[in-house]
């Protein structure tokens, strides 16, 4: 049977005793105590204690079939019971019974008749005190089972740096079981050394202990198991100290390191090394370049920089695919590594480009040398895949102290002469000037101009009239962009058109030319004059596969016919995808623009591709008619171009006449239009409708 009291308590007492007087009474005095069971008998109390597990039992020792000393005697014996606090309750005075109770495990002695205050304080007491006792315990199980569960090695000792207690992450690393080091110095068990000398190391346990403070373990330490195992090793010691100040021994928390060590020096190579080729980045480059200046400084001679570049790798890592674009990379490297020495570095910036850095130079004819030396290293041709690749290379050259101060300018002026030998030609070495330097920053200032025109939307547009030779009538006109810097000086468009294509703006600047030139030549529309405008139309735009597309959204938006609209491309660019060209050429004609050939003569194309491309004009290129009066080659290569015009029954206009002369012979030879200087510059879109207006009413 169960009594629980009012305010339920977590505690339990067990009451055991063969006379019901007794457990009335016990239950007076305890009720609101603890949750109180009660058994007449042994069996009946074993069963009890074994399913509630009580804190407290009160035992009588004399009871029918099984006394309080057999019933204590089985309870001990049950793993499950064994802890359980028992006091025991007798009517026998004798000192005989108290020690039977005691030693059977009983913790104390109550005698009947029951004085009632006095059991209850008892009681009470010994409640509390099984209670902490168990706290305690369970304290002590939950501090094993967290040292056992945590991922650290936890090894404890005494007051002499004998071990006391392992958990089995400290097992597992010293290669000890727990009840093998018990006992055991620390130093036996944890065999600490230096990694680098592989002196034995100093345990961290005695100076915690001597120096009543935590103590963290040396760098570079290294455990040696039992069975030879090594582990790198870092944490600390610490005393052990109650409450009252006393250390009671010393406790040492370590964990295995290798991992986290070999993934930080992986980890550091991979921040200072490219991971294609393995040689050192741009992190590295910097610091050997910086180590470089000092030497040069102290020892008062010089150091030379060396950009490489792979000529045209852009195109053959587009043609053959960036997976063989990197092993020809690394192919490039290891021929570049063949010549360097232990004291040269070899970086990869990213991309196509390697720096070599020569530290001690005592001659600039070294550096001569030296790129003689990479060059010859790209005369064999590249083998992938059984196929052969001919690479080259453009190297810049910058030296110390004589062209750089700083790392900063050291990598710049190499930059600099590298793009100077590309601008050359390529395959060469070119070293840094002042003057190649000028004109760099001219270079740059310029891509900065252009960009701040663009961006702006300030690009002009000129147009130069297209007559005809015979009459003079007018029959269109070439949209020119045109650009002014920001004193207003007109820059020379052989200047901006090419930096154009080199930085990827002629794109941008295409699109602006043609809007401007579709907006003009529908302001013409409405004064009546149906003047047709032609646009140039760079090889990059016309690679473009939007381009179709751009145009037709453009005309549509503006509601511009598509007979006042004439697209000029270059025949290379004609040349570049011949499938692609000739469906482009055939949406373009759908659309009913004008398609004409600039500069013909000037490129490559065959006849038998001209043939198939849907082209209405052919212009013939005004350095062939500057000197066909005088040179017979260029007069028989303007004849042969006419010739051709009218056999394939095309149009035929002659750009850069200056002369009447040559407007003569051209006329002569069967050329209908032109135009040059001869007739008109270039001119404003003011200038150009007053010019309208006059050829109106002359």
């Amino acid at each position: 049977m169960q009594i629980t009291p009012s305010a339920v308590s977590t505690a339990k007492i067990l009451l055991v005793d063969d006379q019901a007087s007794s457990l009335l009474l016990l239950r007076e005095l305890l009720q609101d105590l603890a949750t109180l069971y009660f058994a007449t008998g042994g069996n009946q109390a074993l069963d009890l204690a074994r399913k509630h597990h009580p804190e407290l039992i009160v035992l009588d020792i004399e009871m029918p079939e099984m006394d309080g000393l057999a019933v204590c005697r089985a309870l001990k014996a049950d793993p499950a019971t064994r802890d359980i606090a028992i006091v025991f309750i007798t009517s026998h005075i004798d000192t005989e019974h108290e020690l039977s109770s005691l030693s059977e495990g009983g913790i104390d002695f109550l005698r009947k008749p029951l004085h009632a205050a006095t059991c209850r304080i008892r009681i009470k007491n010994l409640l509390d005190l099984s209670r902490y006792s168990r706290q305690v315990e369970a304290e002590k199980e939950w501090l094993r089972v967290t040292l056992c569960s945590i991922g650290d090695a936890v090894i404890a000792t005494d007051l002499d740096g004998k071990i006391s207690f392992m958990n089995p992450i400290a097992e597992r690393m010293t290669g000890w079981l727990a009840k093998d080091a018990l006992h055991r110095p620390i130093e036996e068990v944890m065999q600490l050394r230096d990694a680098h000398t592989l002196e034995p190391h100093w345990n961290p346990i005695y100076f915690a202990l001597k120096e009543q403070r935590v103590v963290a373990m040396a760098l570079n330490c290294q455990l040696v198991s039992r069975t030879g195992q090594l582990f790198q090793v870092e944490d600390s010691a610490a005393p052990i100290i109650d409450q009252s100040g006393q250390c009671l021994g010393s406790i040492v928390v370590f964990h295995d390191v290798s991992e986290s060590m070999a993934l930080a020096l992986k980890m550091s190579h991979l921040a200072n090394h490219d991971p294609l080729t393995n040689l050192p980045n741009r992190v590295l480059l910097y610091d050997r370049i910086e180590q470089a200046i000092k030497r040069a400084e102290q020892l008062h001679h010089k150091s030379a920089l060396l950009l490489i570049d792979l000529d045209h790798f852009k195109y053959v890592n587009d043609s053959i695919g960036h997976n063989f674009g990197d092993l020809l990379i690394k192919q490039a490297s290891e021929r570049l590594s063949t010549i360097c020495d232990a004291g040269t570095t070899l970086a990869r910036l990213g991309g196509d480009e390697f720096v070599l850095v020569l530290p001690e130079l005592w001659s600039i004819e070294e550096v001569g040398l030296f790129t003689s030396q990479v060059h010859s290293q790209f005369q064999q041709p590249f083998v992938l895949e059984n196929k052969k690749y001919q690479m080259a290379v453009s190297i810049g050259v910058s030296i110390y102290p004589d062209d750089a101060q700083t790392i900063e300018m050291f990598m710049r002026h190499a930059d600099v002469a590298m793009f100077k030998a590309k601008s050359e030609g390529r395959n060469r070495t070119s070293f840094f000037s002042n003057e190649l330097e000028q004109q760099i920053i001219h270079r740059h200032q310029l891509e900065l101009l252009l960009r701040d025109t663009l961006t702006n939307q300030q690009l002009q547009v000129y147009y130069q009239p297209k007559l005809c030779l015979e009459t003079g009538k007018l029959l269109g006109a070439e949209a020119l962009a045109r650009m002014q810097n920001h004193q207003g000086q007109w820059v020379s468009p052989m200047e901006f058109i090419p930096l154009a294509e080199e930085t990827g703006l002629i794109g941008e600047l295409g699109q602006q030319v043609l809007r401007q030139a579709c907006i003009e030549c529908l302001s013409w529309q409405q004064l009546g004059y149906q003047v047709p405008v032609s646009v140039n139309i760079a090889a990059a735009q016309f690679a473009d596969p939007l381009l179709v597309k751009h145009i037709s959204s453009l005309m549509t938006e503006l509601q511009m016919p598509a007979r006042l609209l004439e697209l000029e491309v270059t025949e290379s660019a004609l040349m570049l995808d011949v499938s692609k060209t000739q469906s482009m050429l055939s949406q373009l004609k759908a659309a009913g623009i004008c398609i004409s050939i600039d500069d013909f003569g000037t490129g490559y194309s065959s006849l038998s591709y001209l043939k198939k491309f849907q082209v209405d004009v052919l212009k013939i290129d005004k350095s062939f008619v500057h000197e066909m009066l005088t040179d017979r080659g260029d007069m028989e290569i303007v004849k042969a171009v006419i010739s051709l015009a009218q056999s394939m029954n095309l149009q035929l206009i002659a750009e850069g006449i200056e002369l009447e002369a040559q407007k003569d012979k051209l006329l002569e030879l069967g050329c209908q239009m032109g135009q040059g200087y001869f007739f008109s510059k270039p001119l404003s879109a003011a200038d150009f409708k007053a010019y309208l207006q006059q050829k109106t009413t002359s």
